[in-house]
């Protein structure tokens, strides 16, 4: 079981990094490009650890299963995404494969129940419905905020636009201010509306329930995830306004809050209101 809790903290530091992998990919950032490496470094670390440990009380029989082997190509990955950070125009391939090792880390914890691995299959899952459900939150919390800064963003071009002017024009920040707050908050939500969808994913697939995938929640959720992409690839070439750019948000936004309204008619997504 302890070495279930510390299996735990490098999957919660692997989705952490994986945020800042998405943001650098995105938007080339050394800071986010740094951190990113920093808590991937420190789930290395935590493998190590709990190789040590196995190796010590299991000798290498540690090695001798579909868990150990998914395990020991999730590390080799993360050593090879933090090499490849350092180097020149390496984004979309450390983005790439870090989330193939997150997969592996996640095949992994979900896969085969052989070996002495310690794990209960009930704790894991538990531990890994409690990750998903926190990341959605947090992101259904960032889109909001994306959403009420394009409300804002289409407030003031049209008091703008028609020369109207008053004091609360002097409480809201710049056009440009809102044009760069926008993508940053839209972007934070995606990424954890990915990793939040990746484990989600994964359960389903590990518990054999495949008609999950074509439940309205997910198609809904998947939908709005599509929305906010368009807009970061139509963005990136510079094809539409700022007032275009807003709208596809509010967009999205939109597609979120009916899938979150349609939590009573999914078959895993449930919700009584009580």
């Amino acid at each position: 079981m302890q070495l279930a809790i510390i299996d735990d903290a490098v999957i919660y530091i692997y989705a952490l990094s994986l945020l800042f992998y998405f943001s650098n990919c995105f938007y080339r950032n050394p800071g986010a490009k740094r951190m990113g490496a920093g808590l991937l470094a420190c789930s290395l670390l935590l493998m190590l650890v709990i190789f040590g440990v196995r190796i010590a009380q299991e000798g290498l029989s540690a090695f001798f299963s579909t868990y150990d082997y998914l395990q020991l190509v999730a590390l080799c990955l993360m050593a090879a995404s933090i090499v490849l950070t350092f180097l020149p125009r390496s984004e979309l391939a450390v983005m790439l494969i870090s989330l193939i090792g997150f997969i592996g880390l996640l095949a992994s914890r979900l896969g085969s129940s052989e070996g002495q691995e310690a794990y209960l299959h009930g704790y894991v899952l538990h531990s890994l419905l409690t990750l998903h459900i926190v990341l959605a939150g947090v992101s259904f919390a960032a889109l909001t905020m994306a959403a009420v800064l394009a409300i804002l963003y289409l407030f003031l071009h049209h008091r703008l636009k028609v020369k109207k002017w008053g004091d609360i024009m002097r409480r809201l920040p710049s056009l440009e201010s809102l044009d760069s707050y926008i993508p940053a908050a839209v972007l934070w939500g995606v990424s954890l509306l990915a990793v939040s969808l990746l484990i989600a994913g994964a359960i389903i697939v590990r518990e054999g329930t495949w008609g999950a995938f074509l439940d309205f929640k997910m198609l809904l959720t998947i939908g709005s995830f599509v929305v906010y992409l368009l807009y970061f690839a139509i963005r990136r070439h510079k094809r539409s306004t700022g007032v275009s750019m807003a709208k596809w948000v509010l967009l999205g936004y939109a597609v979120i809050i009916v899938s979150f309204l349609s939590n009573s008619f999914s078959a895993f997504h449930s919700w009584n209101w009580r």
